[in-house]
């Protein structure tokens, strides 16, 4: 039993106990779950704090030895760090990699290559295209390997018929030539070659004009692609093989042999050597040991108790929890693995990625205590050094401070920036309180060290934001905006299928994203949500008004009970489509709840017409209810702008200034924009559907404000410029 399983299960089992416990055990089994990985967090800590690399006293990897050593009697061992040097230099032999090839690739592209000359060719030699069609002809030529500029199509229509059978002929033998002279083996490095140099060469003596060298040269080498890749899993195999075959080194020390001579550089292999001779022994200090596990409870208990108290919102579910613990006990061990290297090694340690991450996904006061907890681990491990740990920790607000939600990359390299010229302030401070200004060598050391620092933060948080906001379940804004190109595979299919949807979830995304920008809630999700929100209506996009046009309503035909479900089906499909197509969990809520549990009163109304007894519930979209405020402000927004539209285009919205006017059959015909966005808002809170969300009153207000205006902008009176009339 996983982790997740434990916890639901343990909602589950409390919820058993009675109402009052069921309310209840979701925070009782948080709590459990956050002393557990506090408990876990203490135990790396301690074991980070107890386990010490096996140097001796005085000496430290990497560092010149402070006196000479000597062996003191005659051993033969065998040395694991050489016998690793060599397996490493082994399996690194350029012989170890092996290749496979597909042939069916250049098969297929030389088809396509022969394809798209002959589809040409029916084009040049079609008597019923004048020039411009035929230009226009070939630039629309569906084919995603060579597309056709304006210009290369001008190129290709002014050819004459002999010297377009000329580059037709010597396109694919050139093609065949490339493949031949390579043994049907590619690789990016040999298509380059060929396309810069080989092919332009063949093409130039064979050709009778330059222009036609360089149609042969791009149609021949554009359908090159590489069908040689290595296999991964028979270069492993002989890895594997080459370094199971390099036998094991054996090392003899001589009694009196130098081991290391003072003011020598500490390596691994003097401290195998030492650690063979036995001198690297020492005696374990059980007080020490026992003062250890209480600074890592007291560390760890002071991290649990904070978020139990203070981020009980932020990290209410499983992931973020584990992804926070996990991230902090990774870095703790990691920072084990750093601090035996010395103390500009330690400095260069990028304690400001956990701060980054953290304030980006989460919050800035969560990313300050965790660093605030590293800094002092780190200052525990590094012998204390306590200017070490609060050149860190500073240098992790920095970057917390900075870096918002991350919704661009330049704001991780503004951290990084940040970071790097807070430590250097920060190294250069200490050198004051010391009483003496930094020398050349050391200042040069803070910048290079602190540059590393701050490049290596910025470059590690960038390159794990996506992959930690999926691994704590949140979309991050890199994502967000990712998702919201219009090549990506659902909304091009959208565009494509069902073109009056897609707009129409353009509009729903304008509403919303001025919503949500008007109460503080997230509007990049939102506008990127509404895109998505409306999918499944490409299963059957004509059974839905946005995309009928001129067409013939399709309902006319179909029982009401058959219609309603049709069109509840599109939320079913879009929530099957949007988890097929990988879409965050975030999204694919929007696409569940933008109806919330509301019926489809249409097809309800048909039905209460045509049978003496109606199940109302047959006639409900599947639900659930909207939970967030974003997920409100979607339902308002997606119902405001359909009908809303629907409206103006039947002519039944009449003008402020009419219904100031007291146009009685204005009046009669229509409502004024402001009242039919306050009736549908109106609607959806006595029908219930946003009583789980927690959108206020006060919300509420200011969402149809920000509805009206947006919509006063899409739907404003035009300006009559019939001539002889004066313009106002």
């Amino acid at each position: 039993m996983n982790i997740r399983q434990w916890f639901h299960r343990s909602i589950r089992v409390d919820q058993s106990h009675g109402d009052e416990s069921a309310h209840q055990s979701p925070n009782r089994a948080w709590q459990r779950l956050t002393a557990g990985l506090s408990l876990g967090l203490a135990l790396v800590i301690w074991l980070a704090l107890a386990w010490q690399p096996m140097v001796a006293p005085d000496l430290q990897l990497g560092q010149p030895s402070p006196r000479d050593i000597q062996a003191d009697r005659t051993i033969t061992y065998v040395s694991e760090w050489r016998t690793e040097q060599e397996r490493t230099r082994a399996e690194s032999a350029a012989d170890t990699v092996i290749y496979s090839r597909d042939m069916s690739i250049p098969i297929q592209q030389r088809a396509e290559l022969k394809n798209l000359l002959q589809t040409i060719t029916q084009i040049r030699d079609d008597p019923t295209l004048s020039k411009a069609q035929e230009r226009e002809r070939l630039t629309s030529l569906p084919n995603s390997t060579l597309i056709i500029s304006p210009e290369l199509a001008s190129v290709i229509a002014r050819q004459t018929d002999e010297s377009w059978a000329l580059i037709s002929s010597l396109s694919l033998e050139l093609y065949d030539r490339a493949l031949s002279e390579n043994r049907y083996m590619l690789n990016e490095q040999k298509i380059a070659e060929l396309r810069s140099f080989s092919l332009p060469y063949w093409a130039s003596l064979q050709a009778e004009t330059p222009e036609q060298a360089e149609l042969i040269a791009l149609f021949s080498g554009s359908f090159l692609k590489t069908n040689q890749f290595i296999d991964e899993a028979a270069t492993q195999r002989r890895k594997q093989e080459v370094r199971d075959a390099v036998q094991p080194v054996t090392v003899r020390i001589l009694q009196g042999e130098s081991i290391v001579r003072q003011g020598d550089v500490v390596t691994p292999d003097v401290l195998e050597k030492l650690e063979a001779l036995g001198a690297l022994r020492t005696k374990t200090n059980w007080t020490a040991l026992g003062g250890r596990v209480l600074l890592a409870l007291l560390i760890a208990g002071a991290f649990g108790a904070y978020v139990a108290t203070a981020q009980r919102d932020a990290l209410k579910d499983v992931r973020p929890l584990l992804l926070v613990f996990g991230l902090l006990a990774l870095a703790i061990v990691a920072a084990r693995l750093i601090t035996p290297f010395g103390m500009q090694w330690t400095q260069a340690f990028p304690v400001a990625l956990i701060a980054m991450l953290l304030a980006a996904l989460f919050n800035v006061g969560l990313s300050l205590m965790s660093v605030g907890i590293l800094s002092a681990v780190i200052a525990s491990l590094s012998d204390n050094q306590l200017t070490t740990a609060l050149t860190l920790f500073l240098g992790g607000i920095a970057g917390a401070l900075l870096i918002g939600r991350g919704e661009r990359s330049l704001l991780f390299f503004i951290s990084g920036v940040a970071v790097s010229l807070m430590m250097c302030a920060a190294q250069f401070t200490f050198h004051l309180l010391n009483g003496a200004l930094p020398t050349f060598d050391q200042a040069l050391t803070i910048l290079a060290v602190s540059g590393v620092n701050g490049a290596l933060s910025a470059i590690l948080a960038l390159g794990l934001y996506n992959l930690a906001g999926q691994l704590a379940g949140t979309v991050t804004p890199l994502r967000l905006m990712e998702l919201a190109h219009p090549a990506q595979p659902l909304l091009r299919r959208l565009i494509r299928e069902a073109p009056g949807t897609y707009y129409h979830s353009v509009a729903v995304g304008n509403l919303a994203e001025s919503a949500a920008e008007a109460i503080g809630a997230d509007a990049l999700l939102l506008r990127v949500a509404s895109y998505y929100h409306d999918i499944g209506k490409t299963i059957r996009p004509f059974f839905f008004t946005d995309n009928q046009s001129d067409r013939e309503n399709v309902h006319d035909d179909l029982d009401p009970l058959t219609s309603a479900q049709i069109i509840a089906d599109h939320v079913r499909e879009g929530r099957k489509m949007a988890i097929a197509a990988g879409l965050p969990a975030q999204i694919v809520d929007f696409i569940s709840t933008h109806h919330g549990t509301s019926v489809i009163k249409y097809f309800y109304q048909r039905a209460l017409q045509q049978h003496d007894s109606v199940n109302i519930e047959d006639y409900r979209y599947p639900g659930p209810r909207p939970r967030t405020r974003e997920q409100g402000i979607m339902m308002l927004a997606d119902s405001v702008e359909a009908t809303v539209r629907s409206k103006f285009q039947a002519g039944s919205v009449i003008s402020s200034r009419e219904a100031n006017n007291g146009d009685a059959r204005g009046r009669e015909h229509g409502k004024t924009l402001e009242e039919l966005v306050t009736a549908i808002i109106d609607e959806r809170v006595r029908s219930g559907q946003l009583d789980e969300c927690p959108l206020t009153l006060h919300d509420l207000a200011r969402i149809r404000q920000a509805f009206i205006t947006t919509l006063q902008g899409i739907y404003h009176p035009r300006v009559d410029y019939t001539p002889g009339k004066p313009v106002t």
